[in-house]
């Protein structure tokens, strides 16, 4: 799922020298935790839109950020409530 500018607009407490901190830790807590609850999902995806909110990211940082927001897309059509409860 590619996302509008309009969505990617905010403020971001980031500069292109510093995102990929950020973007690295994404992606260590995403595939370490993954996105299981709805909870998660629209936290995480506002933390990946804060940081592509950055003015003057690098293609290659775009695209990280890219592939983070398609990973939780691709949870949340994988999320089955019912398999959650016991």
């Amino acid at each position: 799922m590619k996302t509008t500018k309009e969505e990617r607009a905010g403020v971001s407490p980031y500069t292109p020298q510093n995102v990929d901190i950020a973007i690295s830790h994404l992606e260590r807590v995403l595939s370490v935790e993954g996105a299981d609850s709805i909870f998660a999902q629209a936290y995480w995806r506002g933390r990946i839109l804060q940081a592509y909110a950055t003015r003057g990211l690098m293609r290659a940082q775009q695209e990280r950020l890219q592939q983070l927001l398609d990973r939780l897309s691709s949870a949340s059509t994988d999320f089955n409530p019912r398999a959650h409860v016991a």
